[in-house]
């Protein structure tokens, strides 16, 4: 019984090159606690590559995929080049090429896994020997063009291999998500996108278990960036040409499109070493022998056998405790925040407060006329402003103060601007969105020069003088500007990342009332001045207005206030906004209380929200006291394109209106690119319904039912 048994593990015992890649993939994603939350982690040492194919996405990850690297920065690079990713290519190319694929790929084990169904299988061929190539055409179109393209021209990142094809992103990233019960009502949203995704994976997937890893050879870009490097790569395997005969053995028992060891196509595996009846090939670091002959012709001395074997077992030593190192730093000791925490993705657009704007109304300024008489009330502000929350740059947490030195001359000190609400914006010349935000912060400090305004520019790329020459032309002279230094001091205190922009919002007290990376509008930074105790401070002549103001067409709007939320869930008050109107006129959400409000967001190419569109239309013609606007996406299309498609279409009781590029309409109710998506709103302006999927015109009369009931 013990030889049976010993005989069948020195048959079915996994190889070293089977070890190492189940040690890459368990490496990559150490991050185990993902699995369980349901989330993945943003630290700081998630910016680093992994060698191998691997999901930032996936819940376990603990760097980023170098291909998906490449990919944003080449979409953020604008009109320069992004040598970060590029040394980190370049470190890897060099120093392993192709080896990686064949050792420290977790997609490679997937595939070769596969590939051991029992099944008739495809040998290698002219036919597949020329789809090989096509690797380097999906390396250039989706990886370097699509990518570029769009950073560049339209300031949007577009990965375009990852959005489109990465099956990696689809198993381990949306797989890895959605199997998590706490993400269950993601399903959802799910569109065509994924659904594309899926086709896709699982052609990919089929094809593995007939053609040796078919994703390596015929699809994948990061296996195409490597194999440039093989020629020269320091890891690999090598050939003793004094050894040689030319038999080709090597060449006929590689299952990869391999025209001699070692080229393009070369995944350094070691298989050939076993197959050379000449003892010349080796896998080498160097001038050092990691895997060679040893047996038959031209053997290695059993000596040098017995000394590879005795540091390989030191290399595996010390690569175990790393490994355990590692799951212990990220689920024990130091385990991550996930983006539920730090970004809070998907959240409201303003989380709901813990003060309403009521109560931060308690120092009583209308008092202070009456009181001027009195020594002691000139000292009782600096006591009001005096928070007793702990630091930190969560909400409800008492920011740490800070000095920074202004571009310009000039220094910002938090600590001076107790008793006024501060908005604290991180931003970058490089970030579209940021740039198209920052007037909404000028004409806010316009309106109320009582709030001061700090705009933090990343400190990373830029120097002072290439902002100060940016900024020079803008006109922005009610914003206090800054660039953080290159250890992103600052950026700590808030805890800002390179992800752009983000805003801060500080009550008089010094703490934090709002604290999200993404774009805003005006109207959310009018709500969130209230939201911070702007109006505790606000000029007196808006409460003289509210006294004159005759008691009868008050009562209308007393009907129709909301107490809830601002925010895009649905019970949450929608943010108010003005959006011009295609063919004239505005759409002023504040205009709209006391009706039900629908809001539809589409695009010229989504065909089914032209489908859906004539329900609106049909709606509307039925209960013309709604309101309907239909939000065009505002990428890629112009206003006239939009009008010229609408032109015979005699939708005519439908506002039509194209969001800007920055999208800041479609951040207001949580809109992306995934259409369409309706909005409901209820005579108070409160969400009833918020979903991205297709409508039918009975779900369009349940939901009018809905929000006036």
């Amino acid at each position: 019984m013990a030889n049976k048994i010993s005989e069948w593990w020195q048959s079915h015992r996994p190889t070293t090159r089977r070890l190492a890649q189940l040690y890459a993939a368990l490496l990559y994603n150490a991050n185990l606690k993902g699995f369980i939350v349901g989330d993945i982690n943003q630290t700081a040492q998630k910016a680093v590559c992994v060698p191998g194919f691997n999901c930032y996405s996936c819940p376990g990850a603990i760097g980023a995929c170098p291909l998906g690297s490449l990919q944003n920065a080449l979409t953020d690079a604008k009109h320069t080049a992004p040598w970060y990713v590029v040394g980190i290519l370049l470190l890897f190319g060099i120093t392993l090429g192709r080896t990686i694929c064949g050792w420290f790929c977790p997609l490679g084990l997937i595939q070769e896994l596969l590939h051991k169904i029992p099944t008739p299988k495809i040998k290698k061929n002219g036919i597949t020997r020329a789809l090989s190539y096509l690797k380097y055409v999906i390396l250039a179109v989706f990886v370097l063009a699509i990518p570029l393209w769009y950073g560049v021209r339209h300031g949007v990142a577009m990965p375009g291999f990852c959005k489109y094809i990465c099956p990696a992103g689809t198993l381990e990233g949306a797989f890895g998500l959605l199997s998590n019960p706490v993400n269950d009502g993601e399903f959802a949203r799910l569109g065509i996108l994924f659904t594309r995704k899926f086709v896709i994976m699982v052609i990919i997937g089929a094809a593995c278990i007939f053609v040796y890893r078919a994703f390596c050879r015929f699809i994948c870009p990061l296996g195409a960036i490597y194999g440039l490097f093989n020629r020269f790569a320091l890891t690999g395997v090598k050939v003793n040409p004094q050894r040689c005969n030319g038999c080709g053995a090597c060449v006929r028992n590689c299952h990869m499109d391999v025209r001699h060891v070692g080229d393009h196509e070369c995944i350094s595996c070691g298989k050939c070493i076993e197959h050379c009846n000449q003892g010349a090939i080796a896998m080498k670091c160097g001038k050092l022998t990691l895997k060679g002959p040893e047996t038959g012709k031209n053997a290695d001395p059993e000596p040098e056998i017995a000394r590879r074997r005795r540091a390989g077992r030191a290399v595996w030593g010390v690569a175990l405790a790393v490994l355990v190192f590692v799951l212990l730093w990220f689920n024990v000791i130091h385990p991550p925040k996930m983006t539920a925490e730090a970004q809070a993705p998907d959240a409201a657009a303003i989380p709901g407060a813990t003060v309403e704007p009521e109560e931060a109304l308690e120092p009583e300024a209308t008092a202070e006329p009456e009181a001027t008489a009195e020594p002691e009330a000139t000292a009782e502000p600096e006591a009001d402003y005096t928070s007793d929350a702990p630091v930190g740059y969560d909400v409800g947490q008492q920011l740490a103060d800070f000095t920074a030195p202004l571009i310009g001359g000039g220094e910002f000190h938090l600590a001076d601007t107790r008793g006024k609400v501060v908005f604290i914006n991180l931003w970058g010349i490089h970030c579209k969105p940021c740039i198209g935000e920052l007037p909404y912060f000028e004409a806010l400090k316009e309106k109320h020069p009582d709030v001061e305004v700090l705009a933090v520019h990343l400190g990373l790329f830029n120097t002072e003088q290439q902002v100060s020459d940016f900024l020079a032309d803008k006109g922005w002279d009610q914003i206090k500007f800054t660039l953080d230094d290159k250890d992103q001091s600052l950026f700590a205190v808030v805890n800002g990342s390179s992800k752009l922009p983000q805003t801060v919002v500080l009550n008089p007290k010094g703490e934090v009332v709002f604290n999200e990376r993404r774009s805003v509008t005006y109207e959310m930074l009018e709500q969130l001045y209230d939201k911070a105790g702007g109006n505790a401070v606000a000029p007196e002549t808006a409460a003289s207005e509210v006294a004159a103001a005759p008691e009868a067409t008050a009562e209308p709007a007393a009907d129709y206030t909301s107490d809830a939320p601002v925010g895009y869930d649905v019970g949450q008050q929608l943010a108010d906004f003005t959006a011009p109107l295609i063919g004239g006129g505005e759409f002023h959400l504040a205009d709209t209380r006391g009706k039900v409000v629908f809001i539809n967001l589409w695009g010229i190419h989504c065909k089914p929200c032209i489908g859906e569109l004539p329900y609106f239309e049909a709606l509307k013609e039925k209960h013309p006291e709604i309101e309907i606007l239909a939000v065009h996406l505002g990428l890629f299309n112009t206003e006239q394109q939009v009008s010229d498609f609408l032109a015979d279409k005699g939708w005519d009781q439908i506002k039509f209106t194209l969001d800007d590029k920055d999208q800041s309409l479609f951040a207001v109710v949580n809109g992306s690119s995934k259409l369409p998506q309706t909005v409901v709103l209820n005579p108070k302006g409160e969400v009833v319904f918020n979903e991205r999927r297709s409508v039918t015109y009975e779900m369009l009369e349940q939901l009018l039912t809905r929000a006036e009931g």
